[in-house]
């Protein structure tokens, strides 16, 4: 599918980026597509796309039963979307694709591990909810619409209704919990969810009328050569796995990635 593509000339042209309402992802590689973790762990193991759908629910009913060992804060049982963000927290496979409103942070996550042109994903959000709110609705799910207000407990019980419950649409909706996990709110993340698991996450997100326009969605390409300064200018904005990932695997995992005593220039010494 055609995608509007943007290759920086300098690392400033990142600034022009960034907008009200527009969501980011980064991906080391301007190749990788848009994929979830369930879709990937899915192919790995040999899974057919038709029982993607029976893979999920047992992964959530699975995690549901374990997860009071390990948290004191437990979601009521029918709130999937925070079930699935923390499920995304932990590492477990979900549908859910982690997306920021903060391009630098997409952009430190494109380049941390670059090793060619890096690429940034730039999604309007008023265009994705819309058009996926309009999709549910022409499948007989009219109570889609509460989805276009501000973010409340009661959204738990529509989201569940629209995602996991038959008939499904192909759609790519963003959507957050109600209550925000300490990743969400660190990384200013919000996730982008498949409405058809069966299908591939890009194949949803295609499906939405206006994918092919710039004003809706951008891949911003990063060659490489702007990796040295726009590591360094992310981490004098306080922008690195320190930050983060706050706890001391992240800190430690940020030596790695850039820290001033690889350029031993006295104004990035501390």
């Amino acid at each position: 599918m055609p995608v509007h593509s943007a290759t920086l000339r300098s690392w400033k042209e990142i600034h022009s980026f960034p907008k009200p309402g527009w969501i980011y992802r980064g991906h080391k590689s301007k190749d990788l597509p848009i994929r979830t973790s369930l879709e990937r762990c899915c192919e790995r193991e040999n899974i057919k796309p038709q029982f993607h759908r029976h893979i999920e629910d047992e992964l959530i009913r699975d995690f549901q039963r374990a997860y009071y060992q390990y948290g004191r804060h437990v979601p009521a049982e029918n709130s999937i979307i925070e079930w699935t963000a923390l499920m995304q927290h932990h590492g477990a496979p979900t549908r859910l694709v982690d997306f920021t409103y903060s391009i630098y942070v997409a952009a430190y996550f494109a380049l941390e591990a670059a090793e060619s042109t890096c690429a940034v994903w730039a999604i309007r959000t008023p265009w994705a909810l819309r058009k996926s709110v309009a999709a549910f609705q022409a499948i007989g799910k009219s109570n889609a619409s509460k989805l276009e207000s501000p973010t409340r407990g009661g959204h738990e019980k529509v989201a569940n209704e629209l995602l996991f419950s038959e008939p499904f649409a192909k759609v790519a909706v963003p959507l957050s919990p109600f209550r925000l996990n300490e990743r969400l709110r660190t990384q200013r993340a919000t996730f982008l969810a498949p409405g058809d698991v069966s299908h591939a996450f890009e194949d949803n997100l295609f499906a939405l009328p206006g994918h092919n326009q710039r004003a809706n969605l951008i891949k911003i390409q990063i060659p490489l050569k702007f990796r040295q300064e726009a590591i360094e200018q992310l981490f004098a904005m306080n922008i690195s796995r320190t930050s983060l990932f706050p706890g001391l695997d992240g800190y430690a995992q940020s030596l790695g990635v850039f820290h001033p005593a690889f350029r031993p220039d006295p104004y990035l010494r501390t």
